[in-house]
């Protein structure tokens, strides 16, 4: 038993509250004429849409998504093909903005259930690469490179699409992406000459993953590689190379803490109820979920949590000097908000989202369904590549503890 009776009932109670919340804030982001904001304060944008309807899915409202599903889909539709164009215009098109507006568009699709009826085949194309081994080299997916394991998803996400929705010959391709990436891991099972564990290194490398999981891809180091990422965590079981944690930081993590689904062993699991535990604690009188609540404003106490922060990582100075140069990095004006191609508005660091708080709203549902299996059928998951995707989904048994 991972948990008293008590104890379990506590965490459905406090999950259940969470949920009602997170919903009301959902509402908040909706405008006055539907469309969908990053924050109640910002522009409406094509990326809060497809982040609202996940959030929608996950509490399994698919009563309301049904309903404004042909408006959804008409727009979603629209504003990629006309976001193509702009970017292609730009010399963009295979930049990140665009590819992951098209990758959460074609998810975003299948949750509607109508990706069937017009899956964006052009652009899909577009986006295939002639030279699997090639792009991944160019990328330098497979050494390490910042942000490089987004485009490795997108790639795949973009290939399995063409395979399975297409019905083109790329089944080759999707091998030889899998086979690159097996033979290319470093021992933490992630990619690039790293000889210790950081955040960036879990946080870029977990996107190959998502993939992995979804074509139920084992590499053999999983419960080594969670063990690796479990020794990331700080005293409130925050992720991110600075205080207060962050919502890819967190939920990347967590993620990895989980293969399969389930839990490797009894100390995950008691690290991950510390995060859920934190992860309630934080959710904001909105129903939201931030980015962290601990690096602005500027102040004492923040100080003071940085530097125990930094310290706290040690003896593996790597991470304490990944955590040192984010807390002087963030002391910079221009850091002072957060600037994201998802909206025009840059929001503060402690102002709900719609990013963020499906981010927190996943991690707690996949921590959830890892300590209580049969807690899967009260989550909306996405059975499409990438970001929103259970094994579960595909009748994995995910109890392993």
């Amino acid at each position: 038993m991972l948990m008293s009776t008590t104890e379990g009932q506590q965490a459905q109670d406090a999950i259940a509250k969470a949920r009602d919340r997170y919903l009301r804030f959902l509402d908040l982001c909706v405008t006055a004429d539907g469309a969908h904001r990053l924050t109640p304060e910002s522009d409406p944008s094509s990326f809060a849409t497809c982040f609202w309807i996940f959030g929608m899915h996950l509490l399994r409202k698919d009563d309301i998504l049904f309903d404004q599903r042909s408006t959804l889909s008409e727009s979603i539709r629209r504003t990629v093909r006309q976001v193509r164009v702009e970017s292609a215009a730009k010399g963009q098109l295979y930049a990140k903005p665009y590819r992951q507006l098209l990758a959460f568009s074609l998810s975003a699709l299948s949750v509607l259930g109508v990706l069937e009826d017009d899956p964006l085949e052009e652009l899909v194309i577009d986006q295939l690469p002639h030279s699997v081994e090639h792009e991944l080299e160019k990328l330098e997916c497979l050494s390490g490179k910042a942000q490089s394991g987004n485009h490795a998803m997108f790639m795949a996400i973009f290939l399995l699409h063409a395979r399975d929705r297409l019905g083109l010959p790329v089944g080759d391709k999707v091998e030889a992406w899998i086979r690159c990436h097996l033979a290319s891991m470093n021992k933490f099972g992630f990619w690039g000459s790293k000889r210790s564990m950081t955040a960036l290194q879990f946080q870029n490398g977990y996107h190959q993953y998502e993939i992995f999981e979804y074509l139920s891809v084992r590499t053999g180091k999983a419960e080594t590689t969670a063990d690796f990422v479990a020794r990331l965590a700080d005293s409130q079981g925050h992720f991110a190379p600075y205080p207060g944690g962050g919502g890819c930081f967190d939920y990347d993590a967590i993620f990895m803490l989980t293969p399969d689904g389930g839990l490797p062993n009894q100390a995950i699991a008691e690290l991950l109820k510390r995060t859920s535990a934190t992860l309630l604690s934080e959710q904001q009188a909105d129903g939201g979920f931030c980015e962290s609540l601990y690096v602005r404003p500027r102040s004492q106490m923040n100080a003071i949590r940085s530097v125990h922060h930094v310290l706290d990582a040690l003896p593996n100075m790597a991470a304490a000097m990944e955590r040192l140069r984010n807390a002087l990095a963030l002391q910079r004006r221009k850091y002072d908000r957060i600037q994201t191609h998802w909206s025009t508005y840059s929001r503060r660091w402690d102002e709900s989202d719609l990013w963020d708080s499906w981010f927190r709203m996943l991690a707690l549902a996949r921590i959830e369904c890892a300590i209580n299996d049969k807690a899967f059928a009260n989550w909306g998951y996405i059975d499409f590549p990438g970001i929103g995707f259970h094994p579960a989904l595909r009748g994995i048994d995910t109890a392993k503890t």
